[in-house]
């Protein structure tokens, strides 16, 4: 560990502070400090886990604690054993996981199709030493708004199928596929963001485009978001998210800026910023990125990523120390808006999300099509939105010290992202 890196704040729970202080040293490959005593197992299992970085963190671990991780080594019924077995036994997923990749870039070069990787998709193949280092759940692609019903015909050939019709609801922009052979589902965008999210900024997608690159994967070709736009679109993400995203989501900036950061300039970061309308969240992000992980940033983006101010450095360890799970988001923001409203404010809170726009009933409950079945709509609104949100909403309505923690760190991520907007 370097002796010079910014110390980690005591109010990081110590399980975050030691995954933290590892990542670090993996993204060196520095050794772990002269006689420290060995983590505590099963709390960085925890949180490396939780935070997503378990793989990445893996072949660190084996070359520093060969004893615990190491082949011969690793117990299966131990921690490191386990964490051993879980990564290796992904590996084959990893296979399949880039099998697919070049199925699909294949599969939309043969039709004809614009189509982009987005996130984790693109950075494992391209920002990461080996892609079995980044985790991920599911796959996300962009393609041409007006393009998505073609785009939906080449996810069909390819033997998708869709979970459920969202192509062209002015509420969605996105739709799921999954395939029988396939291990990952696939988000397929047409933007980043829908006009019944206030809180997210809206892309300007015919620009994104326009700044789009040839590219090739797996040797088929495809376009690529520039890398200022890769950098925007991440930023974009957290804010979108309200920085409610695991620790990985840092190091896959780390890991882009390490890979490609001599291209980028302060202009195309302001330009790709406004183009994903992200404020001021851009400089924010790498410093903060530069600070929490320990990596130099190139000195063009240096000299425009300005000091943090320690509130909001502050506002976003915490956000990233209590990291709610995805279930838990939606029922902690409602409730959130719930608590900070007035009598009048939280009435109107409640209407609109039961008495939302026809069009929007009308998609999920067909019985909205007709005025006759709109109070039948609105009913099942109603019982829809106790039961997604009931079991959340009803925990937090209490002063215990976790729940009330929970809408406290809602609250600081919400007043981060909104600040940086």
């Amino acid at each position: 560990m370097d002796p010079e890196a910014r110390p980690l704040p005591s109010s990081i729970p110590s399980a975050h502070r030691t995954l933290v202080a590892c990542v670090r040293d993996a993204l060196r490959n520095c050794p772990p400090p002269a006689g420290a005593a060995e983590p505590a197992w099963s709390q960085l299992d925890r949180a490396a886990r939780e935070q997503g970085v378990d793989p990445f963190l893996f072949p660190w671990l084996a070359a520093h604690y060969p004893a615990r991780f190491g082949a011969s080594a690793a117990r299966p019924d131990s921690v490191p054993g386990a964490w051993r077995a879980r990564v290796l036994s992904d590996l084959p997923r990893v296979a399949l996981r880039q099998r697919q990749l070049a199925d699909l870039a294949a599969g939309f070069a043969r039709a004809g199709l614009d189509l982009i990787m987005l996130k984790g998709a693109w950075l494992a193949e391209t920002a990461y030493a080996d892609p079995a280092l980044r985790s991920m759940s599911d796959i996300d692609v962009l393609v041409r708004s007006d393009q998505r019903d073609l785009g939906h015909a080449a996810m069909l050939e390819l033997g998708y199928a869709a979970s459920a019709d969202t192509l062209h609801s002015r509420f969605a922009y996105d739709q799921l596929y999954r395939h029988p052979l396939h291990p990952y589902s696939v988000e397929m965008h047409w933007a980043v963001s829908s006009e019944q999210e206030a809180d997210s900024p809206e892309a300007d997608m015919a620009a994104v485009w326009q700044h789009a690159v040839s590219a090739r994967l797996f040797g088929h070709p495809l376009r690529a978001l520039s890398v200022s736009d890769q950098l925007a679109h991440l930023a974009h993400h957290m804010l979108h998210h309200q920085f409610a995203v695991p620790l990985r989501a840092y190091l896959d900036v780390a890991l882009l800026v390490r890979a490609q950061g001599d291209t980028l300039s302060p202009e195309a970061i302001e330009a790709a910023g406004a183009r994903w309308q992200t404020g001021s969240a851009i400089p924010f992000i790498l410093r903060f990125t530069s600070e929490l992980l320990d990596i130099p940033l190139p000195s063009a983006l240096a000299d425009d990523a300005p000091p943090l101010e320690a509130p909001w450095r502050d506002a976003a360890l915490h956000a990233l120390a209590h990291l709610p799970a995805a279930a838990q988001r939606g029922g902690e923001s409602t409730w959130l808006s719930y608590r900070q409203a007035g009598l009048a404010g939280r009435a109107r809170l409640v209407l609109s999300r039961i008495f939302m726009p026809r069009a929007f009933l009308a998609e999920r409950y067909p019985c909205a099509r007709t005025l006759a079945g709109l109070p039948r709509a609105w009913i099942c609104r109603a019982r829809d939105l106790r039961r997604t949100h009931w079991t959340t909403i009803a925990a937090l309505n209490t002063d215990a010290s976790p729940e009330q923690q929970r809408l406290d760190t809602a609250a600081v991520r919400r007043a981060l992202a909104r600040h940086l907007r």
